[in-house]
């Protein structure tokens, strides 16, 4: 029952329109676009002629376009719309040791609904839906253990008490309000989580079960750590307007313990095209360490690199599609006086979105 839940949401910005007679940017066919005197976005053709596009509040798209040629982003969500969000993970490992090597994958998905119950004065209030979650593991000696809570309950024991689990949180809700710059102000209702999930399955297992199962929900759903994960999936863009082709980086020094070493992850502006803007995305992690324990010596590097891209919806800022992949490689060395022993690894993760 070790086993963690992964909230996690992207959202990108929208800018208001006011409402007078001026050009407020171009769309991705690179018509000029322009309000009239009724407050009406309109497309300005090249011989000087305008014809009206559907205007919503005077906000067309999350992300438009400014007079100096760079864009700017803000949530463009719309009251009673579902926003869909499914996160799945991919890894592959494998490992040599003393001359045996052994190889294992896994695989986890995890869906949500975000429902806009309102949105007024730049802050939206949103509604999460737990709607669905799955896991396939496959051992060094081949087996295959794997759930998926929109099927039937497994028939091995252990499996089906992770089913039982995550089954109970699907269509549970909790209430968000994030204003259009993606800051969390508020998370509501997730202590009623916890205690629908305990009453689901106070007759599925034993007192020391669920006193386990409530230490996991509690330390998953509380406020903190879904404000954290949420407004940290949210950092895609700077606070800052932004023109195609400029890049902006994260750096990060890292130690924890005797490991240290530093991550740095790029992304580029790339293009807009087909009604969507994408991000690609390059980083590196380089960490290394060595610790001494009752007269055992242990040196630690680890080297991994990060690509893929991010596709933002024009209109809503909504994630469309995510592909990161990350590639690592793993070297320790063990050693005690004149014995020496050396693990080497790789690991492939591979994460999507939508």
């Amino acid at each position: 029952m070790r086993k963690s839940l992964i909230i996690l949401s992207v959202f990108v910005a929208l800018i208001a329109c006011k409402k007078e007679e001026k050009t407020v940017g171009t769309n991705e066919n690179g018509e000029k676009l322009i309000l009239n005197e009724d407050g009406d976005t309109v497309i300005m053709n090249t011989d000087s002629t305008a014809y009206a596009t559907p205007n919503s509040d005077n906000q067309q798209t999350a992300l438009v376009k400014n007079t100096d040629d760079s864009y700017s982003f803000r949530y463009n969500l719309k009251k009673g719309e579902t926003y869909p969000f499914l996160l799945k993970t991919q890894q592959d490992q494998s490992m040599t040791a003393g001359g045996q090597s052994m190889s294992m994958s896994s695989e986890r998905t995890v869906g949500f609904d975000y429902f806009v119950e309102d949105a007024v004065n730049n802050v939206f209030k949103l509604k999460a839906t737990f709607k669905g979650f799955s896991e396939k593991f496959k051992a060094p000696t081949g087996e295959t253990i794997s759930y998926n809570t929109n099927a039937a309950k497994p028939t091995d024991k252990d499996v089906a008490q992770s089913w039982t689990i995550y089954k109970a949180i699907i269509g549970e809700s909790f209430q968000m309000e994030v204003d259009n710059k993606g800051k969390v102000i508020s998370v509501k209702g997730l202590e009623k989580v916890v205690s629908n999930v305990q009453n689901k399955l106070k007759n599925d297992f034993n007192a020391e079960e669920q006193t386990m199962i409530k230490e996991l929900l509690t330390a998953s759903l509380n406020n903190e750590a879904i404000k954290s994960q949420f407004e940290e999936t949210l950092n895609i863009f700077p606070d800052k307007n932004l023109t195609i082709g400029e890049q902006w980086s994260d750096s990060q020094n890292i130690s924890e313990g005797p490991v240290k070493g530093t991550n740095k992850v790029t992304r580029t502006f790339k293009e807009i095209k087909d009604g969507k803007a994408t991000i690609t995305v390059a980083g590196t992690q380089n960490v290394s360490g060595s610790e001494t324990q009752q007269g055992i010596s242990m040196n630690m590097k680890n080297n991994a690199t990060l690509n893929g891209f991010i596709d933002v919806d024009m209109e809503s800022g909504w994630i469309k599609k995510v592909s990161i992949t990350k590639k690592e490689t793993i070297n320790t060395t063990y050693q005690q006086g004149t014995q020496k022993e050396t693990e080497s690894g790789t690991a492939t993760t591979i994460t999507t979105v939508n």
